[in-house]
């Protein structure tokens, strides 16, 4: 203990000790001392709950947590000890300090001003003679400066006799805030009339964050209540003010922390939120034999039609009236969130599989009752939902979360191959353990596919202007027994879900770069790439590494990104593509609709094409006064520097209007169905 931490305790007219955190009692002063001396005990015991009364010390002990937590609290009501002899009325702990050599404390006051302590009159009279000894007051003591200069926090001391605007100009002088002077003497007006309060006043000129870590600096002011000097005063009750400077604003904290496990459009929980809460379910579990968890997979139905024809307003609407029903179906003891664009997730104690399944036709019975009215139009929905049921029993089989999620999504993607508007219910049984799950999936998890099950095709894309080939856009495909059934876009869809898109773009990057390393010849190469894995750092040091190697591959290749996610994540898309352009990539945005977020910012992106989304040409031919906006939009891309690639095209018909449109390259099935791509082959 330094003798500055022993001077503050003897400083303090009232019983007073630095006190560790298991309630260990590390130092006290004189007046402590005494007080247990008169009431028996010949010495300062080592800990409080060896002193204090059972009842007392759990009391005690709850204020200690929190003040070690960073919350300082007081507390009114009797403390008692062992021997059943009153104590004090009161008590209060400080904000931890550190002590010596790594060794934290609290600092732990007895009697303050709301409640005198219980002392026999002896005791009063000891306290006034070391009071007289010292010879000054309480606020003249804690303002020496030879006591405080080297406390951890700055110290400000009010004796009472200040207003409270003078108080708000000592703080705002003090920590350079800007918080407005009247708007301050309020909030300490308010704040003194219990105390104590913590205080966050904005300060003015913060020093500058690390990049990446936004947000604004506040300076933390904790009003501390003191007793009154021995004399006493009439105009107010004096305080401490412990003002620490520079701390990360708790608003905003809080507000990122809300922003980070909830849905910003539903306020539903988010895909991260309904893990945890999920992982929490099945460990209460164990706990009660009779109930079982039905985890719910709903995928709606034709939701594109609604953001297609309605608007994406009116589809943000629909979400919504969707996250309403779900809560509704599902009541007070479900869980629901929302984990993808039309994708929602939900979890309810049950009691049967029969139960479970009865919910989930209460959710397409409520998806039924649900109208939309944009104009003349009005939407309706469906969905399909998934549930995958697991009692106890299965819980004790070690299921997990993400296996329990996965189930449900699986028997999801069988409603969604059927035609929707169904309910798929899975019962979890011990085969079903995450150690052999593949073995019953059609979509291979994250850790579990393998590279015979994948193979890569190649859709020619042809030049409009010379008709012949100049590139080839390579597509994924499953084969094998898992594939029977199951699409492409079906599977790539589960697999973005299931949170390993990164890995498979990677898989099909490698042997891109493989293949074209092979073969001599000059023609593109194209492959989407997802949002994931353009944010995902392990993939972009996979393209550093191979291109850093054989800089020449990047002039054959050409990385596409869908619009949609273009329009989800705006700054990793453009991220990305500056990323890659720096290597000599070409890069596209894949199903391009001249949505304007996207527009607005082409002048400022390094794109070289748009691959237009297949919509737009069939508006073209069904409404030929469609083409002049067209070919507008075709004009501002090349003023631009960007090309344009039609995809989707099955007729001559449609070729041949896209030509008088001036557009330099076309893909579908009029010019060559997807085949096996032979460059992979050594």
């Amino acid at each position: 203990m330094s003798a500055f931490h022993t001077s503050l305790l003897e400083v303090l007219p009232f019983a007073a000790a630095y006190v560790a955190r298991d309630g260990g009692i590390l130092a006290c002063n004189r007046v402590f001392e005494n007080g247990l001396q008169l009431r028996g005990l010949a010495r300062v015991p080592a800990r409080f709950q060896d002193v204090l009364s059972g009842e007392s010390w759990k009391r005690f002990e709850r204020v200690l947590s929190a003040a070690f937590g960073g919350v300082p609290a007081e507390v009114s009501g009797e403390i008692r000890l062992l021997s059943g002899d009153a104590f004090c009325r009161h008590f209060m702990c400080t904000s931890r300090v550190l002590l010596h050599k790594g060794c934290e404390a609290v600092l732990v006051q007895f009697g303050a001003e709301n409640g005198a302590p219980e002392q026999p009159n002896a005791a009063e009279a000891m306290q006034s003679r070391d009071a007289a000894e010292h010879g000054n007051t309480f606020a003249q003591q804690i303002s020496d400066s030879r006591v405080l200069e080297h406390f951890p926090d700055e110290i400000l001391y009010f004796d009472g006799s200040e207003s409270h605007a003078d108080m708000a100009l000592t703080l705002l002088e003090k920590t350079g805030g800007v918080q407005d002077l009247d708007g301050l003497t309020r909030t300490l007006e308010e704040a003194r009339q219990s105390l104590p309060q913590t205080l966050h006043i904005p300060e003015d000129c913060a020093p500058a964050r690390e990049p990446g870590n936004g947000g604004s600096r506040v300076s933390e002011v904790r009003l501390v209540a003191l007793p009154r000097d021995r004399e006493g005063r009439a105009d107010g009750s004096p305080c401490m003010a412990i003002v620490r400077r520079n701390v990360d604003n708790p608003a905003e904290i809080a507000e990122n922390k809300r922003l980070a496990y909830e849905d910003p459009l539903t306020g539903l929980e988010n895909r991260r939120a309904f893990t945890r809460a999920l992982k929490r379910e099945l460990e209460r579990m164990p706990s009660d034999r009779e109930t079982g968890l039905a985890v719910y997979y709903i995928d709606l139905d034709e939701f594109k039609k609604v953001n297609d024809l309605g608007g994406h307003d009116a589809g943000d609407d629909m979400l919504l009236r969707v996250a309403s029903c779900l809560k509704l179906a599902l009541g007070e003891f479900g869980t629901v969130a929302r984990i993808g664009g039309d994708e929602f997730a939900a979890m309810l104690p049950v009691t049967s599989r029969e139960t479970a399944h009865e919910y989930a036709e209460k959710i397409l019975e409520g998806f039924g009752r649900i109208r939309l009215e944009i104009k003349e139009r009005v939407f309706t929905i469906s969905g399909s939902v998934g549930v995958a049921y697991a009692d106890a029993a299965t819980h004790r089989r070690s299921t997990d979360a993400n296996a329990l999620l996965g189930l449900a999504d699986t028997a999801c993607l069988r409603g969604k191959r059927g035609g929707g508007r169904s309910v798929q219910l899975h019962g979890v049984g011990a085969e079903d353990t995450p150690a052999n799950l593949e073995e019953n999936d059609n979509l291979p998890e994250a850790e579990s596919f393998c590279g015979k099950e994948l193979t890569l095709y190649a859709m020619p894309i042809v030049s409009l202007r010379n008709n012949e080939t100049c590139g080839h856009e390579v597509l994924l495909r499953l084969q094998g027994d898992r594939a029977k059934g199951l699409s492409s876009r079906a599977w790539i869809s589960a697999a973005e879900r299931s949170g390993f898109i990164a890995q498979v773009d990677a898989w099909t990057l490698d042997r891109v770069l493989d293949a074209a390393e092979r073969n001599a010849n000059r023609s593109l190469l194209t492959m989407n790439v997802s949002a994931e894995s353009a944010r995902d750092p392990g993939f972009r040091d996979g393209l550093h590494n191979r291109l850093s190697v054989n800089p020449l591959l990047a002039s054959r290749l050409c990385l596409e990104i869908a619009e949609r996610d273009f329009l989800r994540e705006p700054s990793t898309v453009e991220s990305f593509f500056g990323f890659v352009s720096e290597f000599g990539c070409q890069t596209a945005i894949d199903d391009f609709a001249g949505h304007w977020p996207v527009l607005s910012r082409l002048p400022g992106m390094r794109v070289e094409w748009l691959k237009l989304e297949a919509g737009l040409t069939r508006q073209v031919l069904r409404e030929p006064a469609r083409a002049e906006i067209l070919r507008g939009l075709i004009g501002a891309a090349r003023n631009l520097g960007m090309k344009v690639i039609a995809k989707h095209i099955e007729t001559p018909a449609q070729a041949d209007l896209l030509r008088t449109l001036d557009i330099e390259a076309a893909q579908g099935f009029h010019f060559g169905r997807p085949a096996p791509w032979i460059e992979m082959r050594p």
